[in-house]
């Protein structure tokens, strides 16, 4: 393997060379040094939907110990290789790092499509996992033919076509962050080739980020991430700079937002304002409101404040999260996510988007949420939260 396609260390100071073999090794060590990356592997990635450190290790005729794989965090690595350095041992670091920069030259990239889907494989029959908006920053770290494996701002990785992203250097980005742009308000609309000219060019979504070029007679001039132009209603888009900076999440705003989404379809993996799931609503309404949360609803409930409710409802606020699922021998399994209406209703997608209630006497009331009830979370006004960071904060935007 070339040195340049190894784990990193030679670029950020990590090298550890080749240890003298001054004894030979234990038949045990195989296992016994696989299971001690694990136990690091774990630390430093709880969940593969967030990062990767996937490395193993075997033993050569000489005795000596390579480690191979690939992992997205550079402290990972070093900290395998620190507990593997001991006297005695042979160390060969044949690990990854990614983004993959011998293979890709543009390691950054913009979502080019108003919704662009993403799969757990690279495979179109692979399962739908999530998908991002128009605008959204991601970090390419490795391709497969017409593949690329992509991490998003909320930090989810997965896999989308090379085509549905537009491929950035760092300054590239960093130019892009620089330029002036607005964001689109509506939960749909189009971008037209010309001022009220009906021909389309496109679609939009809530949440989609453009470059401003111009304005003219109610429209502003947009471009795409993929270098398309056409024009928008003015009414229906705001600065971005100035919306990351004024946006602001409270109870009443959280909900607002989440009824605009009443009636839309359930779609598994969906995250946008045409279909969504439980989790992608929540995502989705937080997001509008100038939040990035986790992806998933097994992922958002690690975060945010603990709300009781073990004497009732009285202690919930609005926009509050309440996740749903089952519990056994091994503790809680999430599987479903809401937001809190008040008067103990609450807004979900589940077939569709609506509103259920925890009150046994109303006409709405699903008995079997209520009866998997697990947890309930405060994301609004909670700070220093890896898990929920404000728009205006991630350095990606």
């Amino acid at each position: 393997m070339k040195n340049s396609a190894r784990i990193g260390f030679i670029k950020v100071g990590f090298w550890i060379g080749i240890l003298i073999l001054l004894n030979s090794c234990h038949p045990s060590m195989n296992y016994d040094t696989q299971a001690e990356i694990d136990s690091i592997v774990a630390k430093w990635v709880p969940d593969k939907r967030e990062g990767i450190c996937n490395v193993s290790v075997t033993i050569n005729k000489d005795g000596a110990i390579i480690l191979k794989g690939e992992t997205t965090i550079p402290q990972a690595g070093q900290e395998i290789i620190n507990a593997l350095s001991k006297p005695g041992i042979v160390l060969i670091d044949s690990i990854l790092l990614l983004p993959d920069t011998l293979d890709i030259e543009k390691h950054w990239g913009l979502v080019t499509l108003s919704v662009i889907n993403f799969r757990k494989q690279p495979d179109h029959r692979s399962e739908l996992v999530s998908q991002a908006i128009m605008g959204t920053p991601v970090r390419i770290l490795k391709t497969d033919n017409w593949w690329v494996l992509i991490q998003t701002p909320d930090k989810y990785i997965a896999w989308t076509e090379k085509s549905s992203v537009e491929s950035l250097s760092r300054e590239e980005l960093t130019s892009w962050k620089q330029r002036e742009r607005v964001i689109f308000l509506n939960n749909n609309g189009s971008i037209y080739s010309a001022p009220e000219v009906p021909e389309v060019v496109g679609d939009l979504t809530a949440g989609s980020i453009m470059e401003k070029k111009g304005e003219s007679n109610g429209f502003i001039k947009v471009a795409l991430p993929d270098g398309r132009e056409g024009y928008v209603e003015t009414k229906k888009l705001m600065d971005f700079r100035s919306w990351k900076e004024q946006v602001f999440s409270n109870d009443e705003k959280i909900i607002e937002v989440a009824a605009t989404f009443l009636g839309f379809p359930y779609l598994w993996g969906g995250s946008s304002s045409k279909a969504v799931d439980c989790s992608g609503l929540v995502q989705s309404v937080y997001f509008m409101n100038g939040i990035i949360i986790s992806r998933d609803a097994s992922l958002q409930e690690h975060h945010g404040l603990v709300v009781d409710f073990s004497n009732g409802f009285n202690e919930l606020k609005m926009g509050d999260l309440l996740f749903f699922g089952s519990k056994d021998s091994n503790g809680s399994h999430v599987s479903h996510v809401a937001i809190y209406k008040g008067d103990n209703e609450y807004i979900h997608s589940s077939g569709r988007v609506m509103i259920n209630s925890l009150d046994f006497t109303q006409i709405n009331y699903n008995s079997y949420r209520r009866n998997s009830l697990l947890s309930v979370k405060r994301i609004v006004g909670v700070e220093n939260d890896n898990g929920i960071v404000p728009v205006n904060k991630h350095p990606w935007y």
